[in-house]
């Protein structure tokens, strides 16, 4: 028995473009089909320039050679030449107009302006008598074929326009010309087939058009899960899993990046940087007394009150190890730092988490306060200095905030 296996993770590709269906109609749901029409327009929008200059240019050239073969002929033909030129010279100004509302009116005044072609040319072929002119009729085949290879307008603005100008053109050879029926027959046979292939060729360019732009969006979706995907994984990479902080690994990274923009005066970077380290009084007798898990809900709680606290975006708060926590202050100096710092502490006094084996009953920490101003240049020197005022307020009865001075001399705060 054949059994089929879907392709593994591993041998799965991004699409291409080519593995994306679409209906024969080529009609996308609502919100891709308006957002594939705007990009469309946009690349139509891009072309007008030179679309409308090489118009020009070949409205010279059928003028100039009408006066060489019959100068007759110019003082009947100027008008409707004049008349075409206008409408493609407002396309022109029309596509220069970056408002939406303009950009919707591109496509279809571009059909507006094949038909104002085809319609001249049928109507110089049907007044001028000359043995030459049935070369009008067959000009709008080529105002056909500028809609999909110079303008290059959706399928659905081409296909009504070139049966609009195949009806109009079978009207005035068979009903309005002095053609014979066979010759009548030929010119429009010759621009049925030249419609044909064009439309036909318009169809498929379209359809590549729309594979690629699914594609893109596919691809783009990609990107943003993958974008999204990343900073998860580099989020969890420094979060501590217990308390939602910043874990040790990013501390380093963070602290470290600080300190680099602020010697290198980067702009946006602060002007001195503020390091609490602070510790859970009695935390292992916590532990011991109310368990691992109660010590485990301790920990978030505290964690919680510098979270609540810090408002920059330079500011963090991380877990540098067991019952010890960072808080990282950019752009403040040591006097607000040590404000925070008592509030802080205070705060966490006022949290009433009962524990037997405090001196106050209930759970406090004590912090330590080092500032750049201090002379510290690196992360490590920073923190050390840091813990050197954590280890004399835990030495001075706990619970309090100590702090080194600019000349290394360590104070203790009273509350």
């Amino acid at each position: 028995m054949n059994t089929q296996h879907g392709p593994s993770p591993d041998n799965q590709t991004l699409p291409s473009g080519r593995d994306l269906a679409l209906a024969w109609h080529l009609r996308l749901p609502d919100s891709l089909e308006t957002a594939f029409s705007e990009q469309f327009r946009e690349s139509c929008a891009r072309l007008i320039p030179g679309a409308t200059a090489m118009m020009m240019v070949i409205y010279l050239a059928a003028f100039l050679v009408e006066h060489l073969v019959d100068p007759a002929t110019t003082a009947l033909a100027w008008r409707p030449r004049l008349l075409a030129m206008m409408a493609t010279g407002g396309i022109f100004f029309l596509a220069r107009k970056r408002e939406p509302a303009y950009a919707r009116l591109l496509q279809p005044a571009v059909a507006a302006m094949a038909l104002t072609q085809a319609a001249t040319s049928i109507y110089l072929g049907i007044i001028i008598d000359h043995p030459l002119s049935s070369v009008y009729f067959y000009i709008c085949f080529l105002g056909i074929l500028m809609l999909g290879s110079l303008f290059r307008i959706q399928l659905y603005w081409a296909l009504p326009t070139s049966l609009c100008i195949l009806g109009a053109l079978a009207v005035a050879l068979f009903g309005l010309s002095d053609f014979s029926f066979a010759e009548a027959l030929v010119i429009w046979s010759f621009t049925l087939s030249g419609t044909v292939m064009s439309l036909f060729g318009q169809y498929f360019f379209e359809r590549l058009e729309r594979r690629l732009f699914l594609s893109d969006r596919v691809l783009n979706l990609h990107r943003s899960e993958l974008r999204a995907a990343n900073l998860s994984l580099e989020s969890q990479a420094t979060e501590d899993g217990l308390t939602g902080t910043v874990n040790r690994r990013g501390l380093d990274q963070r602290l470290d990046s600080l300190l680099h923009k602020m010697q290198h005066q980067a702009r946006g970077a602060p002007d001195s940087i503020a390091v609490l380290l602070f510790d859970i009084d009695y935390f292992k007798p916590f532990n011991d007394t109310y368990g691992h898990q109660a010590g485990d809900e301790c920990l978030k709680q505290i964690a919680d009150v510098p979270k609540t606290m810090v408002q920059r975006a330079t500011d963090f708060v991380a877990r540098y190890g067991g019952e010890e926590f960072v808080v990282v202050l950019g752009g403040t100096r040591m006097r607000d730092a040590l404000v925070f710092a008592e509030r802080m502490r205070a705060r966490v006094e006022r949290l009433g988490i009962p524990h037997s084996g405090s001196r106050i009953g209930v759970v406090t920490i004590s912090v330590g306060v080092a500032c750049t101003s201090a002379g510290a240049t690196s992360s490590e020197q920073l923190i050390k200095l840091a813990d050197q005022a954590l280890y004399e307020a835990k030495g001075a009865a706990r619970n309090c905030v100590s702090c080194v001075e600019d000349d290394g001399s360590i104070r203790i705060m009273t509350s």
